[in-house]
């Protein structure tokens, strides 16, 4: 029944969650210069020491597309370009309460650091730059220098650095970047994660980067500077001399599957359900995988829509009263369950596919995996997963 009800809603056409600047529809050239990115689709950009300016490619992405390269090396040299929305391309302004609002980019990774962020036109004067006071909102900084690292950097401007071995990701490689942002949090200072994915290297998702996970972003949801992010309606960029590269920007709303709870054991050992990917976005499918199960058995996956009430019981609901089981909790009421089979070997995963729909805009719900197995009372009870979509 939820194969059905998800395929169908996943046809149904909706506004999408997130928008994809891809520099596509821009003038490029592989020819040293490159073409110049100033003045086209209302960028500006001013270079630093270097004679030759920040220009757009036609085929060096890593996608074999048009992309933005510096391409000076030297003292000092660098580059800042912004974009303020217009007309021919925007990303909808944040209300200010979004709990899962972000940013991306897939950056070229050099040495001495290339930022990336949302940002707001304080004195009016059409561009976004770094020397220009309250203009730079939340942004990423990434560089093989031992000092640059892969960091977040929240609108007050105290960045917290990463390992790029944590990744792992090296100059010259293309690095996916995306930061998850919950405006809420920290009484409106909000709360800030990094995700990262190396594309050079081929891995298949983007994942948590440890240590740059729920930082306090510095936020001001009453000021009249880049510290509210209510005020975001631009896009700027930093290249700290050459090497660097940036493609594929997008803004929007993100999909998020965090864990709570805890799981009890399985015929392996703990049980513990995650999503793959953690970060995505609507109209794709999420793997919903839990381990440690006896192979071949039958499990379920339950998805509910609260985590605080089943019917008349409060959640979360000790099990071990009712169906002998060993520190096993409900955490999600059961309104629908969609049956499955473990792995063949020991210890087996249960994997349940779910089609993301692309009309469940906002929506938040909850899953829990159950599995019949050799352990007390027959039956393991997994963490809960809470689900919420862009």
């Amino acid at each position: 029944m939820l194969r059905s009800l998800l395929v169908c809603a996943a046809c149904a056409s909706a506004a999408s969650g997130q928008f994809t600047y891809d520099f596509n529809n821009l003038n490029g050239s592989d020819l040293y210069p490159y073409t110049l990115l100033h003045g086209q689709d209302n960028w500006t950009e001013q270079t630093f020491a270097a004679a030759q300016r920040c220009g757009v490619t036609a085929t060096l992405s890593h996608d074999g597309t048009k992309a933005l390269r510096f391409q000076e090396v030297g003292p000092g040299y660098g580059c800042d370009a912004s974009r303020i929305n217009d007309s021919n391309w925007l990303f909808p302004p944040f209300a200010g309460t979004e709990t899962n609002a972000f940013f991306q980019a897939d950056m070229l990774l050099g040495y001495w650091g290339g930022s990336f962020g949302l940002a707001y036109d304080a004195n009016t004067n059409g561009q976004i730059r770094g020397a220009e006071t309250g203009e730079r909102g939340v942004r990423f900084t990434a560089g093989t220098q031992s000092a640059v690292q892969l960091a977040l950097v929240p609108a007050s401007g105290t960045s917290t650095r990463a390992p790029l071995a944590s990744v792992p990701a090296a100059g010259g490689q293309w690095l996916r970047v995306r930061v998850v942002m919950d405006f809420t949090a920290n009484g409106g200072a909000g709360a800030g994660s990094v995700y990262a994915q190396n594309l050079t290297t081929g891995q298949l998702a983007l994942a948590p980067v440890a240590g740059l996970q729920n930082l306090i972003l510095g936020l001001n949801p009453t000021a009249n500077d880049a510290s509210n992010p209510q005020l975001w309606h631009a896009v700027w960029l930093h290249f700290e001399g050459a090497t660097y590269g940036l493609d594929n920007i997008e803004v929007g709303r993100t999909g998020l599957g965090e864990p709570y709870g805890a799981g009890c054991l399985g015929a392996g050992g703990p049980v513990a359900l995650r999503s793959d990917p953690r970060v995505f976005g609507t109209g794709g499918t999420v793997q919903l995988v839990s381990d440690n199960h006896a192979p071949g058995t039958l499990g379920a996956t339950i998805f509910g829509f609260s985590n605080t009430l089943h019917g008349a019981n409060p959640l979360p609901l000790l099990l071990d009263p009712l169906l002998g089981t060993s520190n096993c909790s409900l955490l999600a009421s059961i309104d629908v369950t969609v049956i499955g089979f473990t792995g063949p070997s020991a210890p087996a995963l249960l994997v349940q596919p779910f089609p993301v729909p692309t009309n469940w805009t906002g929506f938040r719900f909850y899953v829990q995996g159950a599995c019949f197995e050799p352990v007390a009372g027959g039956l393991s009870w997994s963490n809960g997963l809470v689900f919420q979509l862009p």
